[in-house]
């Protein structure tokens, strides 16, 4: 992937989530880049307080009020207990993306971060609706492309695989 990227998109700035996953993704960009990783905090995913570390089916399980809440995409109010409602995660994500385009008009920049951040910000430009982001999510290793032209910012393709090898590999 990270070659993919050079090669297509010839960035000039990169910026990443400092958590530990995509840190790691960003690294390997940065070296085929030759540009140094810029991690910012509003480019982190969705804090799940008491949740983390937690999987989705033991949340279901063992927190049945809290998942069937999670559900309701159009509740703003939202948020794991001890964690990030949805309106600050929507608006942190918003934010962080909207001071990149202003830092960084008319240049190439890419962005490492989480499936949850990545794919509110496709769904807010496309439905104006981030809390949609389950319309838009994004497989591992797949990317987006969104241009900016002054203050209209278009999806241009999202969900982008082609980079990646099609065959599956099982360990021997």
């Amino acid at each position: 992937m990270a070659e993919h990227v050079v090669e297509r998109f010839h960035p000039t700035a990169l910026y990443a989530s400092p958590l530990i996953r995509t840190a790691k993704t960003a690294e390997y960009l940065a070296q085929r880049a030759e540009l140094p990783v810029s991690y910012r905090e509003d480019l982190r995913e969705l804090f799940f307080g008491h949740f983390e570390g937690l999987t989705l089916a033991e949340i279901q399980q063992r927190f049945p009020v809290e998942w069937a809440r999670s559900q309701d995409e159009d509740d703003m109010d939202f948020g794991w207990p001890g964690g990030e409602e949805r309106r600050a995660f929507f608006d942190r994500v918003l934010s962080a993306f909207d001071d990149l385009i202003r830092r960084h008009s008319d240049e190439n920049v890419a962005v490492v971060s989480h499936g949850g951040v990545l794919s509110s910000y496709i769904a807010h430009l496309i439905d104006r609706r981030p809390s949609r982001w389950r319309n838009y999510l994004l497989d591992n290793c797949a990317y987006a492309e969104v241009e900016a032209n002054g203050s209209e910012v278009t999806v241009v393709r999202w969900n982008v695989v082609e980079h990646l090898p099609t065959e599956t590999f099982y360990p021997v």
